[in-house]
């Protein structure tokens, strides 16, 4: 019989001791506070995956190791040393200041302002964009569908056979049958042939275009007379036809106020990186043209 799956390993407690340095301990809390540091909002999804853990956990205690045997050998008196120690200060101060878990760091503010516009913020977003979140022109209908050769229907016709099949079927409807059990016994569309043809609250658009033009122009309730598109020849009976609605300011607010956080928080950030340019006196030297 097979055995039973290894249990995933459980995480160490923090006091746990992963490493020896001499008579320092490399504590699994350090291991932590340097994977926090690290991968910042990555560091609780690899902690929760043993086989992620024990990798990253790995390379951290090799470089321990190594930076143990560099300070033994003296390397932060070389000049390469002191050059990647100077540029890596550049990251931690530029980390440190838009780190956003720092309570009262820059981004934790521009953050908070992002996610929290005004309503006179919202009515103005409200304004420029409210067309995108208008309810577009829609129609419900139902029809038959005789697939024509080329077009992939699994009981596609040449046009003589598909014209005949549909005098067949309008005959039927002459006589009293209805579109819907018509659908069903004839309709080639898999779409909705099961739902006798029905397709509701349809976006313009989305049908073939002679379709589309047959549906703005056909009366409601009645059957039109065959459309051909490269489909195929469809008999169409439109249900409805829903004008396009502009939008609510309150029944959007809540969509608004989330879709326009990555915009404003990229402004915020322009802004911020502005006023840091005047603060500490930053300026640019335009590109010499190359002659």
């Amino acid at each position: 019989m097979p055995g039973k799956p290894a249990a995933a390993a459980a995480e160490p407690q923090e006091g746990v001791v992963l490493a020896y340095l001499g008579q320092k301990k490399i504590l699994y809390g350090d291991f932590v506070k340097w994977l926090k540091l690290m991968a910042g909002p990555r560091a609780e999804m690899i902690r929760k995956n043993p086989a992620n853990r024990a990798q990253v956990q790995k390379q951290y205690l090799e470089l321990q190791l190594l930076a143990a045997k560099g300070r033994m050998d003296q390397v932060q008196t070389t000049p390469e040393f002191k050059a990647f120690l100077a540029a890596l200060e550049q990251q931690c101060y530029a980390r440190v200041l838009m780190d956003e878990e720092r309570s009262g760091s820059p981004a934790q503010l521009l953050k908070a302002k992002a996610e929290n516009p005004t309503e006179e913020e919202l009515r103005a977003y409200f304004a420029a964009n409210g067309e995108r979140y208008a309810s577009p022109e829609k129609f419900s209908a139902r029809h038959i569908l005789v697939s024509l050769k080329g077009a992939n229907g699994a009981n596609a016709l040449t046009d003589e056979e598909a014209k005949a099949r549909m005098a067949k079927i309008q005959e039927e409807l002459k006589a009293g049958k209805k579109l819907e059990d018509l659908a069903k016994e004839y309709s080639d569309d898999p779409g909705s042939k099961d739902k006798g043809g029905l397709y509701t609250d349809i976006s313009y658009g989305r049908f073939a275009k002679e379709f589309e033009e047959a549906v703005r122009k056909q009366e409601i309730g009645q059957v039109g007379e065959p459309v051909k598109t490269t489909f195929g020849y469809h008999l169409i009976q439109v249900l409805a036809r829903q004008p396009k609605e502009p939008a609510e300011f309150e029944k959007v607010k809540d969509l608004l106020r989330k879709q326009m956080v990555p915009e404003r928080q990229e402004k915020l950030k322009q802004e911020f990186l502005d006023q840091a340019r005047k603060d500490v006196g930053y300026r640019e030297v335009p590109a010499t043209p190359a002659h």
